[in-house]
């Protein structure tokens, strides 16, 4: 399935919003269903992102491990990572980030929503951009 022309309109302000923010996104990583490859190209586009930190991960799909995709994510040495993915894989992975668990929702991510996340000595969700926000 791919991205209606309402979720390309909504993926765009938020990506346009995000390149406001200058965000300095190094990778992006997304999940290899169409829609959120759609999304991440997107991104990538507005956010300059070059073709070698545009990554498909499998960690990301339905069937994929979200406690390896975290240990992945706390391994690797991106200082400014972008997930592009669906429910309930985000859910799952923003749980694992904040409690540790990924049986402890802590951000619903509605349909085209972006959050961030900070890493310190424990991670820090800082804020929700959705494109309801940006009407």
């Amino acid at each position: 399935m791919v991205l209606t022309e309402q979720g390309k309109a909504d993926v765009l302000r938020i990506g346009q919003e995000l390149a406001k923010r200058q965000l300095n996104i190094q990778q992006i990583w997304h999940s290899p269903k169409a829609r959120a490859k759609q999304t991440a190209e997107i991104y990538a586009s507005l956010l300059k992102i070059n073709a070698s930190n545009f990554i498909e991960n499998k960690a990301l799909s339905m069937e994929g491990d979200i406690d390896h995709l975290y240990h992945e994510i706390l391994e690797s040495k991106i200082k400014n990572l972008m997930v592009v993915s669906h429910e309930p894989q985000l859910e799952e992975l923003a749980s694992l980030l904040i409690t540790g668990s990924d049986h402890i929702p802590q951000v619903f991510f509605p349909t085209s929503g972006v959050a961030a996340f900070e890493q310190g000595p424990n991670w820090r969700y800082l804020w929700l951009l959705e494109p309801s926000v940006l009407e």
